[in-house]
Order: structure tokens, then C-alpha cells, then sequence
């Protein structure tokens, strides 16, 4: 009875330490994936900072945030990008690539690191689809036409940590890696008037690689 018994929790424990290998190589291999992308190399077009559903496409203007449940948190992440523009969110769940990529070439002027909840990013809770309450990190960028604009990474129920890879005045290129959020969670893109969206709400985007804005030359 008592060599059973020993057998029987030897097994357990191997079975545990099994099951903890096979997670951490799981979590390794798949939600750290980091696959090549065919970046399109065109300074006309935004790409995609993140891959996921778009939750929403929002034109936002300056003056009228202040009518905005949200609207303090909203004015800052608008406030560097001008007095109207368009917000792209893009829901990340755990079978999405969670790095992120440079939309544009451009030049990182600054980031704000945010502390805040880590409520689920995938329940909306206003009409730009951001978790606006949640710990986030925004990424304020510039091209060389004077474009600014914005990737906002924001945290969910099981992301709890944040990292980006840009420092302030580093260039980067259309489609550089630029940060990672781990585990499902939210990416923002603040765009200036000039950029108009060519992507619509509960379509699936690739970071790298699909089209979310078209620069207006008019």
C-alpha cells in the first residue's frame, strides 16, 4: 500500500513538472511568435501596429471630446496629433502575435508610461474601444513631413506587462518591431486629419502588413 501510494505521488509530480515545461515552452513558442511580415515599403500608407479585430474607427475632433465620458483621458492622447483626426482600435486576444510594429518610417518623440486597471480589454466600455482606465504606454511619433501620431498600448485582465523598444529620437522604419504587450490586450492608433482610415470595424488586421490609413495629399 505504501509503494503504491509513492508511486502514485511520484507520478503526479512528474505529471506537474510535465505540464509546467509543456506551458512555458506553449507560452514561448506561441505567444512570443514573432513571424516574418511582407511590410509594403510605402510611405503613402499606414500599417497595422498590432495584429487582432478592429473594434473601432472613430473620427474625433478636439472640441467636442469634452462631451466624452472618457474625455480627459481621450484629450491626452489626442492633444500631440492636433484638433481632429481618427483613432483605430485593434483588440488583441491570446491568439494574436503580441508585438508591435511601426505603422510609417518616423522618429519616436517622446512616450508616457501610464500606471492604471487591468480590467478585460476585450469588454468595451465607451465607443473607442480602448480600456481607457487600464495601465498603458503612449508612443508619440513624427515623419519627416511632420505627421505626428500615436500607438497606444494598453494592458488587459491577463497583460500585465507592457515593453517597448524605442527610445526618444530613434527612427525607426515602416514595419521595425517597436514593442510587446503579453497576452491579449488593446492597440491604439491616433492618426492626424491627413491619414484616412481604410479599414473597418471586426476586420482582421496584420501588424506589418495590412493598410489601416491612406496619407490625403489634397
Amino acid at each position: 500500500m505504501y509503494r503504491s501510494r509513492k508511486t502514485l505521488l511520484t507520478r503526479i509530480v512528474v505529471f506537474l513538472l510535465l505540464l509546467a515545461v509543456a506551458l512555458v515552452a506553449y507560452y514561448q513558442c506561441w505567444f512570443l511568435r514573432q513571424p516574418g511580415r511582407h511590410v509594403p515599403a510605402n510611405q503613402a500608407v499606414f500599417i497595422s501596429p498590432a495584429n487582432g479585430r478592429v473594434a473601432a474607427v472613430v473620427h474625433w475632433y478636439s472640441d467636442s471630446l469634452a462631451w466624452e465620458k472618457d474625455a480627459g483621458v481621450v484629450q491626452i492622447l489626442t492633444k500631440d496629433i492636433g484638433g481632429s483626426g481618427y483613432l483605430i482600435a485593434i483588440e488583441m486576444d491570446v491568439t494574436n502575435v503580441h508585438y508591435q510594429r511601426a505603422p510609417i518610417d518616423s522618429r519616436l518623440i517622446k512616450s508616457d508610461y501610464t500606471n492604471g486597471r487591468f480590467n478585460n480589454a476585450l469588454i468595451q466600455t465607451n465607443r473607442f474601444g480602448l480600456r481607457l482606465e487600464n495601465e498603458r504606454n503612449d508612443l508619440l511619433f513624427e515623419t519627416d513631413r511632420g505627421l505626428r501620431y500615436k500607438v497606444v498600448q494598453v494592458a488587459g485582465l491577463l497583460a500585465r506587462r507592457i515593453e517597448d523598444y524605442v527610445e526618444p529620437g530613434q527612427p525607426v522604419k515602416q514595419g521595425d518591431v517597436i514593442g510587446l504587450i503579453k497576452l491579449g490586450s488593446q492597440v491604439g492608433l491616433v492618426l492626424p486629419e491627413t491619414v484616412r482610415p481604410t479599414v473597418r470595424i471586426g476586420q482582421l488586421v496584420i501588424d506589418g502588413e495590412t493598410v489601416v490609413g491612406e496619407i490625403d495629399n489634397d
